[in-house]
């Protein structure tokens, strides 16, 4: 037992100090937090857009209907309200409500304890969350399009939406997310060779 709780304090200093190690997990947690917090912003203000009944001199106006067939879904988290919201409307489905819930909980993990994510030997930033965050960002985006945008834009009642190529139609929005992607893959596979080259050197 204390030779276990040795080697763990020896492989917890040696990612302490490791520089790349981390600078790895500070990035990448980083690019989660950020990855994380676009998807939630965009679920609640679209469906806020959505309720919207006008504005006035505080800005827009969030109609009574809001209150009962968003918020009332789940009072005490607007997130998990609007989520089930989404589940309610067939955007998402009930599996992909659970591991939103699971984002949420390794995104307050990462805001509140990431200091573990550099000192701790068993964690690590899930980076892998963050296609899986991605991709469920382009699922919403493009339902919003199909169902929202199309049925009120008069300009793009002409096209075909079986037909769209929406890696093209949601270009702009998906940049930054894919972005962040990008950059996480890149410092994977860095993180990957390194590894590789200390195991070569016998490290």
């Amino acid at each position: 037992m204390q030779e276990n709780e040795s080697r763990k304090h020896f492989k917890d200093w040696m990612k302490f100090l490791d520089e790349n190690e981390v600078k790895f997990q500070l990035m990448t947690a980083s690019l989660y937090l950020t990855a994380y917090d676009l998807l939630i912003d965009t679920i609640i203000r679209k469906i806020e857009e959505f309720y919207t009944d006008g504005f006035d001199e505080n800005g827009f106006i969030i109609g009574e209907r809001y209150k009962t067939e968003v918020r009332g879904l789940y009072k005490k988290d607007i997130v998990i309200a609007s989520t089930k919201w989404l589940v309610k409307n067939n955007v998402i489905s009930e599996s992909e409500l659970v591991r939103i819930k699971l984002f949420k909980k390794h995104r307050n993990e990462l805001a509140h304890e990431l200091t573990k994510m550099i000192s701790d030997s068993d964690s690590n930033t899930k980076t892998e969350f963050i296609s899986e965050i991605r991709d469920l960002y382009f699922k919403i985006q493009k339902w919003w399009f199909i169902e929202y945008e199309v049925q009120i834009n008069p300009d793009l009642a002409h096209l075909d939406t079986d037909k769209l190529d929406y890696n093209e139609v949601l270009m702009m929005q998906m940049l930054p997310m894919n972005y962040m992607v990008n950059i996480v893959n890149d410092e994977i596979e860095k993180r990957a060779n390194r590894k590789k080259q200390s195991s070569q050197h016998g490290v």
